[in-house]
């Protein structure tokens, strides 16, 4: 079992057993895994703001001249909507498609205890360690 049988399966699964469309968890995972790329592409962004300040001045520079002296609240929705549609398009073509959709939750229904374990506690640590960064550095990049 791979860890991309982990996000499909668990959300077909969970909607299995509510009696709900089991064909809403391909989304949903695809959702999980825009969610985790997101994480770790803002904790790039912030190891490269502690790394060269001239590429925060570049990335403001280019929002300033883009949407003038509009607040950051509207900036980041106008950025990130587009951003998680486009991550999860690609994620939808790329291991998020209807006939692998099917393999993975084949995949997870077919696991044994041990598999369905070791694969939820791989990515829980992959999210929960980017994340975990993310917070940090983000925090500590105020005092840098």
């Amino acid at each position: 079992m791979t860890i991309l049988d982990m996000p499909y399966g668990s959300q077909y699964a969970e909607l299995e057993k509510s009696g709900r469309d089991t064909s809403k968890g391909r989304m949903n995972g695809n959702l999980l895994l825009s969610a985790v790329i997101i994480v770790y592409l803002f904790l790039f962004i912030v190891v490269m703001n502690i790394i060269s300040e001239d590429f925060t001045h570049d990335a403001t520079r280019f929002l300033r001249k883009t949407f003038g002296r509009t607040s950051s609240r509207t900036i980041g929705k106008i950025i990130a909507i587009p951003l998680l549609a486009g991550i999860y398009f690609i994620i939808s073509l790329l291991v998020g498609s209807q006939s692998k959709y099917e393999q993975y939750y084949q995949n997870y229904v077919n696991a044994t205890k041990e598999e369905l374990d070791k694969a939820l506690a791989k990515m829980l640590m992959i999210f929960f360690i980017g994340l975990g960064l993310l917070t940090i550095l983000s925090i500590a990049s105020l005092f840098l």
